[in-house]
């Protein structure tokens, strides 16, 4: 993670714009289709997003892992012009054929935390939105994916509710009914009210609720990256948000839970206090620190999570272990989720072997046979 922040403002740098031909068909001037009603499995499943920016350093036969169900293949975008930018550095000839040796499919993730800035302009335009999301579907069926995963952040506006919904609706229209459509999710209502939820379940497979990010930089005090219940200071958790988007109209097994493989650390001796720096850590790292003798390890029973802290150097990390996970899974069987959808898979590698990958893997199991 040492070198993500100087990656991410590399994105835009990095990348190149794929154009080719297309058929013209206007968003705002198509006819009423019928609704598609996507059904997704009835089986349990793991996603794990895979970051282009990692390829380089954890490459597909390494990163990708049969205990696996669908890989996000991570990230593409479209520019002010309405093409759809494939970075220098997305080798996925490589990904797509690692996975499909271990029977996965790949799915292609547009936008990005970092690199969502034009798509708000580029659907509101009927022209460029025509370029782009032509572009975006060729690109997917020319390179053998199984579909498309959208992750915009965020629609902030009732005119991105509808650009998005056109959107949707012109992807499941051009693609037909084989392919997976997903779309990620913020956890509370301050970006959700602008989902269309009763529009967008008639076309979509999965929705990822991103429950992780729940304190951070932007925060008031140093809370928990990841919250599964009420603790002290955290006003949103994982419960209330999963109970927002079912309230929402979400189907229970269209939804998947986001387990991060990251945490976050801040400049104070422990939780619910005040700070003035914060940063991202994988897991791999804070792994490393439990080695450290200036280093603690607590588990919060409220929100069960765990958290180390460093008194001498004041630094309290927030973030998730085999004990937190297997919490969340057993919560997500609780609620029938459809599955669990993991940012991102390389960062619990160690000496090219995934830490914590494997033990939810176990994790599902043992409870499929427990309910068996």
């Amino acid at each position: 993670m040492k070198l993500l922040a100087l990656v991410l403002a590399l994105f835009l740098i990095a990348g190149c714009s794929y154009q080719q031909n297309f058929t013209e068909v206007l968003p705002s001037q198509q006819p009423a289709i019928k609704v598609i009603t996507q059904k997704s499995s009835s089986k349990f499943i793991i996603v794990g997003f895979y970051p282009y920016w990692e390829q380089s350093k954890y490459p597909p036969d390494v990163a990708i892992s049969d205990n696996i169900n669908l890989l996000y293949n991570a990230f593409v975008w479209p520019d002010s012009s309405g093409n759809l930018v494939i970075p220098k550095k997305f080798k996925n000839k490589e990904v797509i054929n690692a996975a499909e040796n271990k029977n996965i499919k790949v799915i292609l993730s547009v936008g990005g935390g970092n690199t969502s800035n034009y798509i708000s302009n580029v659907l509101n335009n009927p022209q460029l939105f025509t370029k782009f999301a032509s572009q975006l579907v060729n690109f997917v069926k020319e390179n053998n994916y199984s579909g498309i995963d959208i992750d915009w952040e965020f629609p902030k506006n009732s005119t991105d509710t509808a650009n998005l919904d056109n959107f949707v609706q012109f992807l499941r229209q051009n693609l037909g009914s084989s392919y997976i459509i997903s779309i990620d999710l913020p956890y509370s209502n301050y970006f959700g009210r602008y989902f269309d939820i009763d529009f967008l379940k008639n076309y979509v497979n999965y929705f990822v609720v991103m429950t992780y990010d729940y304190s951070g930089a932007w925060s008031r005090i140093s809370g928990y990256n990841a919250p599964l219940k009420s603790g002290f200071c955290n006003p949103h958790d994982i419960q209330k948000s999963v109970e927002y988007w079912l309230t929402r109209g979400i189907k229970s097994k269209s939804m998947l839970l986001g387990i991060p493989f990251y945490g976050r650390a801040f400049n104070a001796d422990e939780p619910c206090q005040e700070f003035d720096k914060s940063y991202a850590a994988t897991y791999r790292n804070i792994l490393s620190l439990l080695q450290n003798d200036n280093y603690q390890y607590f588990w919060d029973f409220m929100t069960r999570t765990p958290y180390l802290i460093n008194k001498k150097d004041k630094i309290y990390y927030s973030f998730d272990d085999p004990s937190s996970i297997a919490d969340k899974i057993n919560y997500a069987f609780k609620m029938n989720l459809g599955g669990v959808a993991i940012w991102e898979i390389t960062q619990d590698i160690i000496n090219n072997h995934h830490t914590l990958l494997s033990e939810i893997a176990r994790t599902v199991k043992n409870i499929r046979l427990l309910d068996n």
